[in-house]
């Protein structure tokens, strides 16, 4: 029973740990730093077509390497409850390398959030694309403004 909580208890902390790993891709919100004082250009556009998209931090698995170590961690001490001597070595390694990869992929998973790629028609004639969250839903010929400004654009709905 005790291994059971204790390996709870590891499992419970790097959730938590993780779940600021994911980036916020609202079109509502806006970082503080980024946009103090700076202006950002606005453009009457409409929506040519909205596509459900994957957005993910990176497409390398080795890039999540926290997750990789406290899964490496949580499943190193998971295995050295394991039995006794040779076994538990064994155990211990396996574990380890178990845990490695489960918390790489979990990792993985709490960076990845659904969006829209939105193909948007500026009323000067040229056609953009831009990715972002689902907070905004827009629909192919709705009016919108795409906003650009500090490495980044997102679209609104227009008045």
């Amino acid at each position: 029973m005790k291994k059971i909580i204790v390996m709870s208890s590891l499992l419970a902390g790097a959730v938590l740990l993780f779940s600021g790993c994911a980036r916020n891709m609202s079109a509502n919100s806006y970082s503080a730093k980024a946009i103090s004082g700076q202006a950002m250009e606005s453009y009457p556009c409409t929506v040519l077509s909205v596509r459900k998209v994957m957005i993910e931090e990176s497409d390398y698995l080795e890039d999540n390497k926290t997750g990789a170590l406290l899964g490496a961690v949580a499943g190193g001490v998971g295995g050295n409850m394991i039995g006794q001597g040779k076994g538990r070595t064994l155990a211990t390694g396996l574990g380890a390398l178990a845990g490695a990869a489960a918390g790489a992929y979990a990792e993985k998973a709490l960076k990845q959030q659904e969006g829209f790629e939105y193909i948007v028609r500026l009323d000067n004639g040229k056609t953009k694309t831009v990715v972002q969250g689902t907070d905004t839903i827009l629909a192919p010929g709705q009016r919108a403004i795409l906003i650009e400004g500090n490495g980044r654009a997102r679209l609104v709905a227009a008045a």
